[in-house]
């Protein structure tokens, strides 16, 4: 006599296996816990993704296999959604069935998205503006670092009456000036966005 075991955690089928002789009562078979003798479904429904699991009315896994019947369920497929009122927000659900409604399987393609009916779009103006603050402030560090430091020292070299030495600081500050802005270009705005005002 085949019996089926299945899992205790979830009901999951494991394996089928021959089931030993009851030696007290004589016809009869031993049937352990988690195991049952009830015939699987036709294995031809399944169909990919599905398995066959031992579950009680109420969705549980019984230790008496007459208190369940074989059931066929999907597997769970974990999925990452992204909250739609904050594209950079994002959690792992078990299932891609158990995806709440304020969140999607739609990855954003910016930190700039934003959700709309036809899906992630693009919010060009948020876009741009967070990519010149980046440039202003690298500029503003490169300035304060560089620039800065040589503009006090001529000032400093003015007052002590070393004009030479204060254009040549001046100079500098200049060259470095103008190769900071150089290498820290503005972004290219999109059209319809306006152009930076930062300096």
């Amino acid at each position: 006599m085949k019996v089926h075991s299945y899992s205790f955690r979830d009901g999951r089928y494991v394996q089928s296996v021959t089931a030993q002789p009851d030696q007290m009562n004589q016809g009869t078979y031993l049937i352990p816990g988690y195991h049952s003798p009830k015939s699987l479904p036709d294995s031809g429904w399944l169909l990919e993704g599905e398995y066959f699991a031992y579950h009680d009315e109420n969705g549980k896994t019984p230790r008496r296999w007459q208190d369940g019947d074989w059931t066929i369920l999907k597997e769970k497929i974990p999925t990452t959604g992204w909250l739609k009122s904050d594209c950079t927000q994002s959690r792992q659900f078990d299932d891609a069935g158990e995806l709440t409604e304020d969140y999607t399987s739609e990855k954003p393609v910016t930190r700039w998205d934003i959700w709309t009916d036809y899906g992630w779009q693009t919010d060009e103006q948020a876009k741009f503006e967070s990519e010149v603050r980046t440039i202003n402030d690298l500029r503003r560090q490169q300035y304060a670092q560089i620039v800065d430091p040589l503009m006090n020292e001529a000032r400093m070299q003015r007052m002590l009456g070393d004009d030479i030495g204060a254009e040549q600081n001046e100079l500098q500050a200049q060259q470095w000036y103008e190769r900071i802005r150089e290498e820290h270009p503005w972004p290219q705005a999109p059209e319809g966005v306006l152009p930076p005002t930062t300096a």
